[in-house]
Order: C-alpha cells, then sequence, then structure tokens
C-alpha cells in the first residue's frame, strides 16, 4: 500500500471528470473541499471564504471564485488560466473521493461528511428545486422505488453517481484512510450544526488563519445556516438563470434528522443492513452522529 494518497480512479459523469486534476495547475497552498454531494459542501466553501478574506459580506464563490474542479463544461485550459488570474488563496470545490484526486503535500484537503439518511433526503430537495431536474434516478422516481435504488446502487466509477448511499460511503472511507496526514482533515456536519464557532475554529487552525475575536464572531455569525439562506443570492452555488426555482430554497433547512418518521420500518431496517455490512461499529457511529 502506498504511503501516500495516489490517483487510483476516474470518475466520470454526465457533466463531471476527476482526470481533470491531473491537468490542474496546481499552487501551494490550494484548499480543496471535497465532500459527496449535500454533505455541506457550499457550506464548507462559505465558511473557508470567510476565514481567507476576513470579510463577514463575502460569497461563497461556489461556481465563480471557488469552482468545481470536476465540471466538464468549462475546458481545462480555460479552468486553468482563470485559477492562475486568481490571485487570493485559492479554494476549490470538488465530489471525489481521495481515491480519484490528485494529493499534494502543500495543499490542504477538507472532507465534511453527513448522516447517509439526511444526505438523501437533501438529494430530493435538490431535485424538487431544480427547474428542469437532472437525469438522476435518486429524484426522478417514486420514492418507495427512490430509496431503494439509492440504497443498493453498487458503487461505479465510469459512470458514477455520487448521489447513492454506497458512494457517500465510500467517500468517507476514502478519506478516514487518510486522515492521519497533517493535510487531510475530516469534519461531520452535524459537529459543524452543533458547535460551528469551534469547527470554524479548526477549519482556521488547518488553514494557518487568525482574526481578532470580534471578526471571527462576525464570521460565525456569517456562516450561520439562517444568515446564508437570508443571503442566498451569494452564497447559493452560481449557475445559469433559471436553473433553480428559487435560490433560498437551496439552503432547504440545515438540520440532522430530518429522515424520522418518514421511512418505514423495512426501509429503515435495510439501512440498517447496509451499514452494518459496510462499516464497522465506530465508523458507523462517526457517520451518523459525528463526534457526539
Amino acid at each position: 500500500m502506498p504511503d501516500t494518497p495516489v490517483q487510483e480512479n476516474i470518475y466520470r459523469a454526465e457533466i463531471e471528470d476527476s482526470g481533470r486534476w491531473r491537468h490542474f495547475a496546481h499552487r501551494a497552498g490550494d484548499v480543496f473541499i471535497c465532500t459527496a454531494p449535500k454533505n455541506g459542501t457550499t457550506w464548507t466553501q462559505a465558511i473557508c471564504s470567510l476565514l481567507i478574506f476576513g470579510d463577514p459580506s463575502v460569497g461563497s464563490g461556489s461556481g465563480t471564485f471557488s469552482p468545481w474542479i470536476e465540471m466538464t463544461l468549462e475546458p481545462m485550459p480555460d479552468f486553468n488560466a482563470r485559477m492562475v488570474a486568481q490571485t487570493h488563496r485559492r479554494f476549490i470545490k470538488s465530489h471525489s473521493p481521495m481515491d480519484g484526486i490528485i494529493w499534494w503535500p502543500d495543499a490542504v484537503y477538507f472532507c465534511v461528511c453527513r448522516h447517509p439518511l439526511d444526505m438523501y433526503f437533501s438529494v430530493l430537495k435538490h431535485g424538487e428545486n431544480q427547474t428542469a431536474p437532472e437525469a438522476n434516478p435518486v429524484y426522478n422516481m417514486d420514492r418507495v422505488k427512490s430509496f431503494d435504488y439509492w440504497l443498493t446502487e453498487p458503487l461505479q466509477v465510469d459512470p458514477t453517481n455520487n448521489t447513492t448511499f454506497e458512494a457517500a460511503v465510500h467517500h468517507y472511507k476514502s478519506f478516514k484512510r487518510w486522515q492521519h496526514l497533517p493535510n487531510v482533515h475530516l469534519f461531520h456536519y452535524a459537529d459543524m450544526t452543533r458547535d460551528l464557532a469551534g469547527e470554524m475554529g479548526r477549519i482556521a487552525q488547518a488553514l494557518d488563519i487568525t482574526h481578532p475575536a470580534d471578526l471571527v464572531a462576525q464570521l460565525v455569525e456569517a456562516a450561520r445556516f439562517d444568515t446564508m439562506k437570508a443571503n442566498a443570492e451569494r452564497h447559493a452555488p452560481e449557475v445559469e438563470d433559471g436553473y433553480w426555482k428559487n435560490k433560498r430554497n437551496f439552503f432547504a433547512s440545515g438540520t440532522s434528522g430530518k429522515w424520522k418518521g418518514r421511512l418505514s420500518d423495512a426501509q429503515l431496517a435495510a439501512y440498517d443492513a447496509r451499514m452494518d455490512a459496510l462499516l464497522t461499529p465506530d465508523d458507523r457511529r462517526w457517520l451518523e452522529s459525528g463526534t457526539s
């Protein structure tokens, strides 16, 4: 086994290709926000943006100054040119597992995870808020078939669907394997919800950024869910006009446990069996609840 991460797989989907990492013009100090979809990507981009710029009014940059490296709609030479022109510390979005990206020892990697069932219901909300929903079976089936597909679909690399249960579990395991490295950092959505100030402190420490206490308090307030939802115009991922039915609804609820009372006993039993088959008890406990 190698002693540092290597790119073992190229994950591809309709508009995603992790092979683009091989052509990225890396710069020392780059920050990569590597989460499975609907696990807190935009939230973490906003936190990094607030800390890097030290400005409570700055946006998340999702889609603009904090772009998605795997997205194929922008040719890689254009992407690199745009990133080379940035003079601030760069922070970049990724939805690929650690085995699908490039590891540089002078970069910083953040992986944020979430209770898989909360991810599932957030994916459904994501589809509902699209004007023309993408061809994703998770939100283009009736709810019983959708859950069964989400829960049982095997992990695939090319083509991939990174919104499924097994893809999310693999994403977590791929980063946990390397969390002993000083530049690989795991966070949990529930921990960020319970103690945003403390988790932002951990992110700031990983970035080696300090600010005066009064400014830190303003940055934490700016990163709270309700504040971001109220300022959705500058925080929601910037895509073409009309993509979202409502930008504010991109920030659905920002809560955990949204699955409670919404699944049948049979669905919960199937979920329990899948979790126990893929994770140790300690890993399951952390993936569902964080450090609590």
